[in-house]
């Protein structure tokens, strides 16, 4: 896919404030935490004549549930901060390119998608749902799915399009434990994206690894088991 085509498929894909949804099964944020209506891409890049708003400069990376958990994306990726959402104990994300989220004032060009990072509370014991789950929890048809390092993968068949009226179809959904807190992840992209297909798998590792890295250890974690 070509970057300037994704680029504009992504810019096409507005009105999503309202349409954000944290994954299914996951400990989800109350409707309080999720995007406000006016958010996101539909407030950069307004279908009407009048100029977009001055917007929040997107954030490299923010706190959530009491400072347990760091929520970023990979280089040229940011926080979007209008769709932010926190409380104590939980809270929700979106991640996209830091140029987009600007309006082309910040970052450089990188692959367009849109990734939603739900934060649960924090709980004793979590057990993260398999691929296989993530698919009958979302209704969809699973394409392929693994588990690594902790973070459980599953590509979707379908669905991917009730968030991005111009996106792909397909889309992954990921879970995965840190400090006690069940993370969701769901990655959307363009028609046609890599990120779509199997790469999107690469995706969703690298934004785990980026909050392992960046939150603050727990000497009590262990690695979570999977679910059947």
């Amino acid at each position: 896919m070509k970057r300037g085509t994704g680029l504009a498929g992504l810019i096409a894909l507005v009105s999503l404030a309202g349409c954000l949804q944290a994954p299914s099964g996951a400990d989800t944020p109350d409707e309080a935490d999720a995007p406000a209506t006016g958010g996101f891409f539909a407030t950069l890049f307004p279908t009407g004549a009048a100029a977009a708003p001055e917007r929040p400069t997107p954030l490299a990376q923010t706190e959530m549930a009491r400072g347990e958990v760091v929520v970023a994306g990979p280089e040229g990726y940011c926080v979007d901060p209008v769709t932010l959402g926190s409380r104590p104990g939980r809270g929700f994300a979106v991640i996209a390119s830091c140029h987009i989220l600007s309006g082309g004032k910040t970052g450089n060009f990188v692959e367009p998608m849109m990734m939603t990072v739900t934060v649960g509370p924090r709980q004793q014991t979590v057990v993260p749902p398999a691929p296989s789950v993530l698919a009958v929890q979302a209704g969809q048809e699973l394409v392929g799915g693994e588990v690594r390092d902790g973070l459980v993968m599953a590509q979707l068949g379908g669905g991917g399009t009730d968030v991005l009226d111009d996106g792909d179809p397909r889309y992954w959904r990921g879970a995965f434990v840190q400090n006690g807190h069940l993370i969701g992840l769901a990655l959307y992209a363009p028609q046609g994206s890599f990120l779509a297909g199997p790469d999107g798998a690469g995706m969703l590792r690298a934004v785990q690894q980026r909050i392992v890295s960046l939150s603050p250890a727990a000497a009590e974690d262990e690695e979570a088991p999977v679910e059947p």
